[in-house]
């Protein structure tokens, strides 16, 4: 009898011991994840900021693709409004409505501590793929590129064969640019391909996206060529807003360097962009680059993390800078290096730049 009543009680105290443990587990965090998490909000709207229902699907930085498994889920209310709550980190977000569909323009963001707003601007899945009589290659793609239903010229279209290079730069390869009709066709061998389509107005096919340019994702990415077949697509765009300027300084994250650009003499050079790299060869493709300095030779980047980083400003973009190309790296230090902290916004930033011979 009394044996009975001494394992009882120790079957009563080890029961509480777990309880108080598992209590004190959840409140120092050590299975809710959502003490840690962050919060983020947003709206879904139409190009034209009407209000939609639909569903945001996230994907963090690791994926191996963007085709299934999104890591959340979550739908808005009727009036667009969604919520959810992320580790910090960085994601990829996608939406979706009746009939449309939405690619976050800044993709991979990062998502800070203190959370985010992010408003994803929804596009209709266009069908207006060209016809059979128009195709003129054996195997890759041909397809249409439409902004509010109309065909629009200037496109390039950046082939990437994953997610390695976060969806930027010059990828695998790219399409000349679509014609009056919005029409693009691009050789590809058997694979599977992720296709963005983008228009700069300065004409340049590489470098930051700018107001009032245009940016498109296949919504059936990834693409599928198989062999000596011919996909037909069509690719919806969107009108970069400008008040993606207007955000520049937290456009990437709450780090940034400001500063100016000029000659040899001290006189501000205009149209010049200051890539980041973290690496000191500054051999791969940059983090990040700005957009053309101003009359003043200002310029303004921003980026998520902080670390150790190396800047380069130059005329052009792409390739090893030619023969009278104006070109200048960070030279504050022995090292060429710039240490940032992460949420540091330094200012007064300096880069000289001269004729390369």
């Amino acid at each position: 009898m009394w044996g009975r009543s001494v394992a009882s009680m120790n079957r009563v105290k080890f029961i509480v011991v777990l309880i108080c443990f598992t209590v004190v587990g959840m409140v120092g965090g050590g299975w809710a994840s959502s003490v840690n998490a962050a919060p983020v909000t947003g709206r879904l709207t139409t190009a034209a900021g009407v209000a939609v229902p639909g569903e945001v699907l996230v994907w963090p930085l690791a994926s191996r693709t963007l085709a299934t498994g999104a890591s959340h889920r979550v739908k808005s209310d009727k009036e667009g409004l969604y919520r959810l709550d992320l580790a910090v980190g960085d994601y990829y977000f996608l939406a979706q409505g009746e009939g449309l569909f939405a690619y976050y323009g800044r993709n991979p963001v990062h998502i800070p501590e203190e959370g985010s707003t992010l408003n994803l601007s929804l596009v209709p899945r266009p069908n207006d793929v060209p016809s059979q009589e128009m195709v003129e290659i054996d195997s890759g793609v041909v397809g249409r590129v439409t902004t509010a239903g109309k065909p629009l010229a200037g496109a390039i279209i950046f082939v990437y064969p994953d997610l390695s290079s976060r969806l930027k730069g010059a990828g695998l390869g790219m399409s000349a640019p679509s014609d009056s009709d919005g029409f693009f066709e691009l050789p590809l061998s058997t694979g599977t391909y992720y296709l963005l389509a983008r228009k700069r107005n300065s004409g340049q096919s590489i470098g930051p996206l700018a107001a009032g340019d245009f940016i498109g994702y296949l919504p059936d990415n990834p693409l599928v060529i198989k062999e000596e077949t011919v996909a037909r697509v069509a690719i919806p765009m969107l009108e970069v807003p400008h008040r993606v300027e207007k955000f520049a300084a937290s456009l990437f994250g709450g780090s940034s360097v400001a500063g100016t650009v000029t000659d040899l003499d001290g006189n501000p050079v205009a149209g010049i962009r200051v890539l980041l790299y973290d690496e000191a060869t500054m051999l791969a493709r940059p983090l990040h680059v700005s957009q053309p300095t101003d009359a003043q030779g200002r310029f303004l980047l921003s980026f998520a993390d902080g670390g150790t980083y190396y800047l380069v400003a130059r005329a052009e973009l792409g390739g090893t800078p030619q023969p009278g190309e104006l070109y200048g790296q960070y030279n504050e230090n022995q090292d060429h290096a710039l240490t940032i902290k992460e949420g540091e916004q330094r200012q007064g930033v300096k880069l000289v730049v001269e004729e390369m011979w």
